[in-house]
């Protein structure tokens, strides 16, 4: 949708596993060519001349269409995680090494202004050195909370997904935190559950970590809850918890914060209907035009991987 809206695009060209969903996609955005079939990427990327490649397949498949990008030096959009492996990482960024190629991860939270305000508050010291930091995020689950077009529920196959919840949800949580205050420093534990969805790995988790900063983490996520995302800030001058999707009122104290400008900013904020992946496309090709690399980047990609792959191993 982000590529049609963009002027300064031209679809040309799509690959799917099966041909009705092929069909469907390039009739409502008006696709000229169609590969369908197991491998169709590769064939895709060889055949077409492209600016641009953009990868939201079962994630098993992001790393190797990652590499066949990279080849064909095709600048990159891809969905998280980039990879479901240190040894993916690894061939990434090998590949990408003297290579002029935009890379964008699809953290497209970067996006909606509340961060942009927190980051601010963060930054101008408004409530002072940051203690710990709570991130909770939740849904029904893949196939509950949206409606796939595949079939297939890779989403709960270990080998094809890479892992559970963590790795599709709480990539997002990290790579939000790094954005608002710096580098993790190291993962301290992990504990998770297996509670409402019949697969391996965990539908519910908790991870414990810590900032260079030093400042204490942790991120809570879960597949088996209402929809939900909050984010609570814990300081020396005082708190502030935030409902992300803008349904309850933002908490905070001491009550005198509500003079600081910073914090009325905050106060004032409505969530906007924009989206947010639109607007990262449109940051992607902005950047792309002026061949100037910036964030949500490979390495932020590659930070969040290696975050959810760190916490994985403290699981017995």
């Amino acid at each position: 949708m982000g590529y049609a809206k963009n002027p300064e695009c031209e679809l040309v060209a799509i690959a799917s596993r099966t041909a009705e969903h092929a069909k469907k996609v390039s009739e409502r955005f008006n696709i000229p060519n169609v590969y369908v079939g197991g491998d169709n990427w590769k064939t895709l990327i060889d055949k077409e001349e492209l600016d641009i490649v953009s990868i939201c397949t079962p994630n098993y498949l992001h790393a190797p269409i990652v590499l066949k990008a990279i080849e064909n030096d095709c600048n990159i959009l891809c969905e998280k995680p980039i990879a479901i492996s240190r040894d993916e990482l690894s061939q990434i960024e090998e590949k990408l090494k003297n290579k002029n190629i935009i890379f964008f991860t699809s953290f497209q939270k970067r996006y909606n202004p509340v961060f942009k305000l927190l980051k601010d508050i963060i930054e101008n010291n408004d409530l002072g050195k940051i203690i710990s930091v709570r991130y909770y995020f939740s849904h029904y689950g893949p196939y509950k909370s949206w409606k796939a077009l595949s079939e297939e529920k890779w989403f709960f196959d270990s080998k094809k997904a890479g892992g559970g919840v963590l790795l599709d949800l709480g990539v997002h949580c990290i790579d939000i935190l790094r954005y608002l205050l710096g580098e993790y420093d190291r993962v301290n534990g992990i504990n998770f559950n297996t509670s409402c969805i019949n697969m391996e790995d965990e539908d519910n988790c908790n991870v414990l970590f810590r900032f260079k900063n030093d400042t204490l983490g942790l991120i809570s996520v879960s597949w088996c809850n209402e929809p939900s995302e909050f984010l609570e800030i814990y300081a020396k001058k005082g708190y502030i918890k935030v409902d992300i999707s803008g349904r309850s009122r933002l908490s905070f104290g001491p009550n005198s914060l509500k003079k600081n400008k910073s914090i009325k900013r905050l106060l004032k904020f409505k969530p906007t209907n924009k989206s947010a992946q639109n607007k990262l496309i449109d940051h992607f090709i902005n950047c792309i035009q002026t061949k100037k690399q910036e964030s949500p980047n490979f390495d932020d990609g590659k930070k969040a991987v290696e975050f959810v792959l760190e916490a994985y191993s403290f699981k017995i």
